[in-house]
C-alpha cells in the first residue's frame, strides 16, 4: 500500500505500539541425559573449541563443583569449563577475568549458565549468581539478576515505498522556488515533461464502491437512470434516492424520488447508467453533485460526485459502483494526494505526475474492478468533489492548478502536461517522503531498472521548510514481536545496516544466549511477517528495558582471605585453593619470589598504598672520609657471563636507597659523595657519602623476585619496587597463560620489570619506569598484551644492551600487541623503545612514542 501526504495508511498493527508485559530470562528446565551423551558432545566441543578459540594454550585443571570436580581448559580467547554432569561452555577472556575477580566458581556468582551474548556495546554472560558484564572499554560489572528481556524502540524516518517524487521533498522545493518542471525532472531525471494531445477529453474508470448493499443521493439537481434490461430512462428530482443489493447473479436497485416514492425498480443484467445534470452526460444549468454513503473508505463521510456518471453492476457477488469522468481535468479535480494549500508549483507537479499516472492505466480494464484505476491509494486516493470544493478556497487553488497543466479550446481540453521518458509515458510513482534519498525502483518491487527511477537525493524531505511530521518517527515494538520476527525464543539487541539510499538493508539479533539471526531490510520491516515499520528508513533499535545497576567489579569486594602487613602471604597463597582473591591490606609487604597457584587472584589497595619492597635495611660504618656497607648479598665479582663494561651498572648490582630514594651510582670510590654509591665487588661492600641515622635509613635491592604468576592468575593493584634480579629475571614473572598485571607500578627495580613467558599473557593500564633491565620481556609466549601502561626510563643498568634493555625486548617468536600505550625515554633500544630477536613480533599502535635512545 502507497502512502502519500494525504493518504496515509491505517494499518499499523496496535499491539505493535503497546509493549507486552516484558518477560524475565528463563534457566533451562533440568533434562536428564546420560553421562556418556554428555561426555560425548563436550569431547566434540573441546575439539572444536581448539579452533575456534584460537588453539589451545597451556592451561588446564579442575574446579570444585558441590562434592565432585569440573574442568577448566584455556585456549587463547577463552576458557572452556565442562564435567561429565555439565555440558561445556566458553567463557571469554574478558568475562574469564570478570569471573576472576569475583573468586571463580567458589566466589558469588558461581557457575556460568549460558553462552556469553552482546548487550548493546557490552558483552554479558548469565552465571548462578547474577550477570557478569564487560563495558566497550574494558571495565567490567555485575548485576545482581538476569534482566527483563528489553522491548524495542524503532526510529525512522519518511512515509511510504519512497520510489519517483517525495511529495514533501517537493514541498520543500517549492518553497525555496522550484517550479514543477523543476521539481519532476529531479525526481525522474532523466524524463522531461511534455504536452500530451492523445485523447484529451477520454474518460478513464474509478471505483468507488464496492459491497454487499450501496446507495446514492442527489442534490443540487436532477439523477436519471438508464435500465438496460427494461431498456427505459427514469427521471429523479433533486433530493432522490437510488438502492442497490444483489439478487442472484442481478443487480436489484429501487429508485424514489424527493418524497420517498418508488419511481423505478427492476433487476438489471449488465450496467445500470446513473446521470445527474450540470455534467458532460447531462448538461444543464443546475450543478448536482451524487453522494454515495461509504465510498472513499478512509472517511466516515459520504463520497460525493460532481462530474462523469456512474455505472452499477454486479462483480464477485458484490454492487460494484464505477463512475467514468474526463481523465484531464475531472478526474483530477477529485485527487486528494496533497493539501490544497501547499505551494502551487508543487500542486501542479502533484497534477502532473497523478495524470501521468492514470494516462498509463486509461487503456486497461482490470477484471477485479472493472476500473481502470481504484479511488484508494493502490493507484491513486481519489475523493472527488470534496477535494475540489475545499474550503475556505484551497478546492479552488487545486483546481487552479491543475487547469494550469491543462491547454483547452472553449472548455475542452486539447492537451496535458505528463512526463515522458523514450516517447512513452514514465511511470510517476510517488509517496510522501522518505529519509533522505528516493529509492531505486527495483530494490522496491525486483524487475528491470527504469532510467527514471533512480535512487535521488531527497534531502528536502528533511529541511524544516517541508513541515514534514514524518521526518523523524518512533514506533514500539514489543519483545513478544520482535521474537516472533526473528523467530527465535527472546531477543536483547537488533543491529541494523543500511543500504547507500539509507534504507534498512539488514537487521541482525542476538538472544540472551548469544545466538545470532539476521533478516533482510524488507523481511525485518514488513507488515505482515515483520515489525509493520512505517517506511524503510529506519535509523535505528534500540532496547527499551531499563536494567539493573551495574555495579563495576572490584576484586577487594571479593576477598576470599585478607593479609595484614608483616603476615606471610605466601602461607595465604599456600592454604588458599585455586580461584581464590587473597587482598593485601594498605602498608609494605616484604615478600620474595611468590608463586600464586593457578586462578589465584592476589590484589592490594592501590599502588600507592600497597607496597611490594625487596630491600632490607642496612647501616654504615665509618671508612675514612665515606661510609661503607658491607653485605653477604654482595656478589664478590660481577660473573663474567654478564659483561659488564667499565664504568657500567651491571646486573649483578644491588640498589641503595636512602629513606626509599634511589641513589645515584658512581664509577669509582674516589666519585663517592653524599647522594652516591660505588660498588666493591672485591670487598662485597657499598661505599656511600652520607652515615645513616634515625633521620637517614638506607636499604639496599636483594630480594631477586617478587612473585611468579600460574596461569589464569592475575596480581593488581600493587606497587612492586627494590627487587635486585642479579640474573635475567623480573621482579613480577607473567609464568603461566593468561596471566596478568594490572593497575599496578613496577619501578626501581635492577633488573626486568616484567617478565612474560606465558602466552596470552597481559599487562594492563599499569606503569613499568626507572628498571634497570628492560620494562617488559617477552619470550617465546604468544599473544601477549600490553594496553594503557606507561613504560618509561627503563635500561639503565647496561646489561646485555642489544637484548635486554629498553621499554620492551621480545625474543624467541614471542608475539605482543601494544596499544593505548606510553613508550618514554627508554635506554639502549633505539628510538621507539622496542627490541625484537629471535623471530619475534611485537606491534605498536595507537601509543605515544617519544624520547627513546
Amino acid at each position: 500500500m502507497r502512502k502519500t501526504a494525504l493518504a496515509l495508511s491505517a494499518v499499523l498493527v496496535a499491539s505493535l505500539l503497546v509493549p507486552a508485559a516484558a518477560a524475565t530470562a528463563a534457566e533451562p528446565a533440568t533434562v536428564n541425559v546420560a553421562t556418556a551423551s554428555i561426555a560425548q558432545d563436550n569431547s566434540a566441543y573441546l575439539a572444536k573449541a581448539a579452533k575456534t578459540l584460537g588453539g589451545a594454550s597451556d592451561g588446564s585443571g579442575k574446579l570444585r563443583d558441590g562434592n565432585s570436580w569440573s574442568y577448566w581448559r584455556s585456549y587463547r580467547d577463552g576458557i572452556v569449563v565442562y564435567s561429565d554432569k555439565r555440558r561445556a561452555l566458553t567463557v571469554p577472556n574478558n568475562i574469564a577475568k570478570a569471573w576472576a575477580d569475583t573468586g571463580w566458581e567458589n566466589g558469588r556468582f558461581g557457575y556460568p549458565t549460558g553462552k556469553h551474548y552482546k548487550s548493546g556495546s557490552d558483552t554479558r554472560q548469565n552465571f548462578n549468581g547474577g550477570v557478569l558484564g564487560v563495558r566497550s572499554n574494558g571495565t567490567s560489572y555485575w548485576l545482581p539478576s538476569v534482566p527483563k528481556l528489553p522491548d524495542f524502540t524503532v526510529t525512522g524516518a519518511g512515509w511510504g515505498h519512497g520510489v519517483g517524487m517525495s511529495q514533501y521533498g517537493a514541498r520543500a522545493m517549492a518553497e525555496a522556488g522550484w517550479s514543477a518542471t523543476e521539481i519532476l525532472t529531479h525526481y525522474y531525471k532523466p524524463a522531461t515533461v511534455e504536452k500530451n494531445t492523445t485523447s484529451p477529453s477520454q474518460d478513464i474508470r474509478v471505483q468507488v464502491l464496492k459491497s454487499t448493499t450501496a446507495s446514492v443521493t442527489v442534490a443540487g439537481g436532477g439523477m436519471r437512470v438508464k435500465d438496460p434490461t427494461a431498456q427505459k430512462t427514469y427521471t429523479a428530482p433533486a433530493g432522490s434516492a437510488l438502492t442497490f443489493s444483489r439478487s442472484g447473479s442481478q443487480l436489484s436497485y429501487v429508485l424514489k424520488n424527493d418524497k420517498d416514492q418508488s419511481v423505478a425498480a427492476n433487476k438489471v443484467t449488465g450496467k445500470l447508467r446513473i446521470e445527474w445534470e450540470g455534467t458532460t452526460a447531462w448538461p444543464s444549468s443546475k450543478r448536482a453533485v451524487l453522494s454515495i454513503p461509504k465510498a472513499n473508505a478512509e472517511s466516515t463521510t459520504p463520497g460525493t460526485y460532481r462530474h462523469g456518471f456512474l455505472e452499477a453492476g454486479i462483480l464477485n457477488d458484490q454492487v460494484n459502483l464505477v463512475t467514468s469522468l474526463r481523465l484531464n481535468d475531472e478526474y483530477l479535480y477529485g485527487l486528494a494526494e496533497v493539501p490544497s494549500s501547499w505551494p502551487s508549483a508543487v500542486l501542479q507537479a502533484q497534477a502532473i505526475a497523478g495524470r501521468t499516472y492514470a494516462m498509463r492505466k486509461i487503456n486497461t480494464v482490470k477484471t477485479s474492478c472493472g476500473c481502470n484505476v481504484t479511488d484508494e491509494v493502490q493507484d491513486q486516493k481519489f475523493t472527488g468533489w470534496r477535494k475540489e470544493n475545499e474550503q475556505p478556497g484551497y478546492g479552488a487553488k487545486w483546481k487552479a492548478a491543475v487547469d494550469a497543466t491543462v491547454s483547452r479550446s472553449g472548455s475542452t481540453p486539447t492537451s496535458g502536461k505528463v512526463v515522458m521518458y523514450g516517447g512513452r509515458l514514465a511511470e510517476t510513482l510517488y509517496s510522501s517522503s522518505t529519509g533522505g534519498a528516493t529509492r531505486n525502483s527495483e530494490d522496491v518491487w525486483g524487475g528491470a531498472a527504469l532510467p527514471y527511477l533512480r535512487s535521488r537525493d531527497d534531502s528536502w524531505s528533511l529541511k524544516p521548510s517541508a513541515n514534514n511530521p514524518y521526518d523523524s518517527w518512533t514506533q514500539g515494538v514489543s519483545q513478544a514481536k520482535m521474537a516472533k520476527v526473528f523467530g527465535l525464543n527472546d531477543v536483547v539487541s537488533v543491529k541494523i545496516s543500511r543500504a547507500t539510499d539509507k534504507t534498512i538493508s539488514s537487521a541482525t539479533a542476538t538472544t540472551s544466549a548469544g545466538t545470532t539471526k539476521s533478516l533482510t531490510g524488507i523481511a525485518f520491516r514488513g507488515s505482515s511477517n515483520g515489525i509493520g515499520a512505517r517506511a524503510a528508513w529506519i535509523s535505528g533499535v534500540k532496547a527499551s528495558t531499563t536494567t539493573p545497576a551495574a555495579t563495576t567489579i572490584n576484586p577487594n569486594n571479593f576477598c576470599t582471605t585478607t593479609v595484614a602487613t608483616g603476615s606471610s602471604i605466601s602461607k595465604a597463597i599456600a592454604s588458599q585453593r585455586e580461584g581464590a582473591v587473597i587482598c593485601l591490606k594498605a602498608g609494605t609487604h616484604k615478600p620474595a619470589n611468590l608463586v600464586l597457584k593457578s586462578r589465584q587472584t592476589l590484589v592490594g589497595q592501590g599502588s600507592s598504598t600497597t607496597r611490594f619492597d625487596g630491600t632490607t635495611a642496612v647501616k654504615t660504618k665509618k671508612s675514612g672520609k665515606i661510609y661503607k656497607i658491607s653485605s653477604s648479598k654482595i656478589p664478590s665479582k660481577a660473573p663474567a657471563t654478564l659483561k659488564c663494561t667499565t664504568g657500567s651498572q651491571c646486573n649483578s648490582a644491588q640498589i641503595l636507597f636512602a629513606n626509599g630514594i634511589q641513589l645515584k651510582r658512581v664509577s669509582s670510590k674516589a666519585k663517592v659523595k653524599a647522594g652516591t654509591y660505588w660498588i666493591d665487588h672485591k670487598g662485597r661492600a657499598i661505599y656511600t657519602g652520607k652515615a645513616s641515622s634515625s633521620k637517614y635509613k638506607y636499604s639496599m635491592a636483594v630480594q631477586t623476585r617478587a612473585i611468579t604468576l600460574g596461569t589464569w592468575s592475575r596480581m593488581g593493584k600493587m606497587n612492586v619496587v627494590g627487587y635486585a634480579n642479579p640474573s635475567n629475571t623480573g621482579a613480577v614473572r607473567l609464568s603461566g597463560a593468561h596471566s596478568g598485571l594490572f593497575s599496578s607500578r613496577v619501578a626501581v627495580n635492577h633488573g626486568i620489570g616484567v617478565q612474560s613467558n606465558g602466552a596470552a599473557t597481559e599487562v594492563l593500564n599499569s606503569t613499568i619506569r626507572l628498571n634497570g633491565q628492560v620494562g617488559v620481556s617477552a619470550s617465546g609466549g604468544k599473544n601477549s598484551i600490553v594496553r594503557g601502561t606507561e613504560i618509561s626510563k627503563n635500561g639503565w643498568a647496561g646489561y646485555k644492551p642489544a637484548t635486554f634493555t629498553g621499554g620492551i625486548a621480545a625474543a624467541n617468536k614471542a608475539t605482543m600487541k601494544v596499544s593505548s600505550a606510553k613508550i618514554l625515554y627508554n635506554s639502549a633500544a633505539g628510538k621507539l623503545g622496542v627490541r625484537k630477536s629471535s623471530g619475534a613480533s611485537v606491534s605498536v599502535a595507537s601509543s605515544t612514542v617519544r624520547g627513546n635512545s
